[in-house]
Order: structure tokens, then C-alpha cells, then sequence
């Protein structure tokens, strides 16, 4: 059986960006101590350089495209930690628990940048750095920002030029 050639582009390219509330001091975190927070290594703010105050790393359900980008683009190898509370369902639900946690600078969750900034569901949160880099539209498409996730569309190399899917491509 031949095997099929494709043609791969990429056409877009998303972040996972950290969200805190916007009184707690910490703007920015390296990409290893995100690890060490979600990996349950590093627990309170102290440690890199906030209050004296225990952090509370949400997570999403393990079927979450977030969640699986947190494991792929944050983790690697590295074992997450279970949650402080429960999962949290949906993206809103996450911007909005880091939002109103009870002592909520202590919080610290997690969302894709379009979700944060184009649908607005970021307001009234913090936008981590990592590695001294704001995540932003810019630093995104430059590539500058550690944790960015490409979006590729695909079709068979060998597929008519006037066929649907290649007219979609």
C-alpha cells in the first residue's frame, strides 16, 4: 500500500497564558516554575517572590484542549499535581474561579490567549509573563513566548486542485 503524502501549513497560533488576580504582586514567572506550581513543588507565592500566601494552582478536566496543552507545552515528563479543589469544567469557569476565590491573589489558573483577550473572559485578571515575555499578539506570532500551540490545516498533496478540500485548503 503507498503511503500518502500530505501537505502541511501552518495557519494559526494560540498560547497558554497563566491568569492571577490582579492583586497579587508576582508578574512574572519562568517556564520552570510554572512546572514546579502545577507539579505541586513550589506551593506558596513566597517562593517566587509574592506574599506569604499558599498557591492554588486550578486545573481543568484531563479531556480539556487546555489541559492537555498545560501537560504538552508546561509539563512534559514532569507529573501534575492533583487539583486544590475540583476540576474546573469549562474556560469560563476557570477565569472566574481565579476571579472570586475566596483570598483570590493566592489563585492561579490558566486559559489560551484567545480566550483571555479576544473573548475578553481575561477582564479584570493578570496575564503572567513567562520568562520576562508578555503574552501578546505580538510576542505570539514572533514566537518569543514559550508556550505557543500551532494550528495546521492538512490535505492530501496528491488531492484534484478544484476538489472541496483543496479549494478549502
Amino acid at each position: 500500500e503507498e503511503e500518502r503524502k500530505w501537505l502541511i501549513t501552518p495557519f494559526a497560533t494560540d498560547a497558554l497564558v497563566f491568569l492571577v488576580s490582579p492583586d497579587n504582586p508576582v508578574n512574572s514567572l519562568t517556564a520552570e516554575q510554572v512546572r514546579k506550581i502545577y507539579a505541586g513543588e513550589i506551593t506558596n507565592w513566597s517562593e517566587v517572590g509574592g506574599l506569604d500566601q499558599e498557591i492554588l494552582p486550578f486545573q481543568r478536566n484531563s479531556q480539556a484542549g487546555s489541559q492537555a496543552l498545560l501537560k504538552k507545552l508546561v509539563m512534559g515528563d514532569t507529573e501534575l499535581m492533583d487539583p486544590p479543589a475540583d476540576y474546573i469544567p469549562t474556560m469560563g469557569e476557570m477565569t472566574e474561579a481565579v476571579r472570586t476565590y475566596d483570598g483570590s491573589a493566592g489563585a492561579i489558573g490558566y486559559t489560551v490567549y484567545y480566550y483571555a483577550n479576544d473573548m475578553k473572559m481575561g477582564e479584570g485578571l493578570k496575564l503572567l509573563q513567562i520568562d520576562g515575555i508578555a503574552p501578546d499578539a505580538e510576542s505570539i506570532r514572533e514566537g518569543s513566548y514559550p508556550f505557543l500551540n500551532p494550528y495546521y490545516v492538512v490535505v492530501a498533496e496528491d488531492a484534484p486542485e478544484d476538489s472541496p478540500q483543496r479549494v478549502l485548503y
